[in-house]
């Protein structure tokens, strides 16, 4: 998997990464610390020592790793006062005692508002998940699927789908599923000719697939081919679940107002540390909220 993982968008194959292996959740966290810096001060390019102290929890604890760290993900530009550029392997050439600025990979800098978003749409998944420290099983894939569904994720969910179904497969008719669902709001002018293969599908899987209501998709599904065929636009639709999933959103709304409860009693001037930039994913996702009603809406 991770070997196709290196063929998608850096972004995008960070965030398949971690969805992989949850152990190395952190890298979204260094996004979410980025975002955060780079608006507390106004400017895409963040004096390096500023950034590690950031993620000072991880990169303190374990100094000799954070050039790994950055290497690895292969997502940031090092730069000094010379306009020397550093990125990839060339950052273990980055001496600590010098004067650095960090920024992330240009073609993200363009539209900082979307890339803000994105990243806190992947925490948002990230931090549903509950397979940390075993194994994936065929039910956490097809959840984390659903979730990526509903979070508008449709480019990031195909590539997905392509890995779990070679991992699963018998579960690869769900995930073909939705890679056909995804295709309908990535390319609306097909959607009925995506909603049918969808429903086609699924079909045969029942009304209870793993956690995932598939009664009501199915209802919710038929009820948007018929919009369609009378000429309305495509709407979108919401992947439901059983078993207490409306109580799962509940606590995720009690964790979102606890972090920024705890955020607010940070200000006074504390050392802002990575765990504490977790909550960056909060200063980020409330100018970007908008900008996703958006998205989902006209999606």
């Amino acid at each position: 998997m991770l070997d196709s993982i290196k063929e998608t968008d850096r972004l995008e194959g960070i965030f398949l990464e971690v969805l992989d292996d949850i152990s190395k959740k952190e890298l979204i966290l260094y996004l979410l610390c980025y975002i955060q810096l780079v608006r507390k001060l106004g400017n895409v390019n963040i004096p390096l020592d500023q950034f590690l102290r950031c993620a000072s929890r991880n990169f303190i604890s374990m100094r000799n790793s954070w050039k790994d760290v950055l290497t690895e993900m292969n997502i940031f530009f090092i730069n000094d006062l010379y306009g020397n550029i550093y990125t990839g392997k060339d950052i273990y050439r980055v001496d600590e005692k010098g004067f650095y600025f960090i920024s992330i990979d240009h073609k993200y800098c363009r539209d900082l508002s979307s890339f803000s978003s994105k990243v806190a749409k992947y925490w948002g998944v990230v931090n549903k998940l509950s397979h940390y420290g075993r194994s994936m099983t065929p039910y956490d894939a097809v959840y984390v699927s659903a979730i990526m569904f509903n979070e508008g994720l449709y480019d990031e969910l195909l590539s997905y789908c392509e890995f779990q179904k070679e991992r699963f497969r018998k579960e690869a008719d769900f995930f073909d599923a939705l890679s056909s669902l995804s295709l309908a709001y990535r390319k609306k002018k097909d959607a009925v000719e995506y909603i049918n293969q969808c429903l086609k599908k699924i079909a045969p899987l029942g009304d209870v697939y793993y956690s995932i209501n598939l009664e009501k998709l199915k209802k919710d599904l038929s009820k948007l081919l018929k919009k369609l065929q009378k000429g309305k636009s495509l709407e979108n639709i919401k992947i439901e679940f059983v078993n207490g999933e409306k109580n799962k959103e509940s606590t995720w709304r009690k964790l979102i107002k606890s972090i920024r409860n705890f955020f607010k009693r940070m200000k006074g001037g504390k050392r802002w540390t990575l765990t504490i930039s977790e909550t960056a994913y909060y200063y980020s996702i409330e100018d970007c909220s908008k900008k996703r009603k958006n998205f989902l809406t006209e999606s």
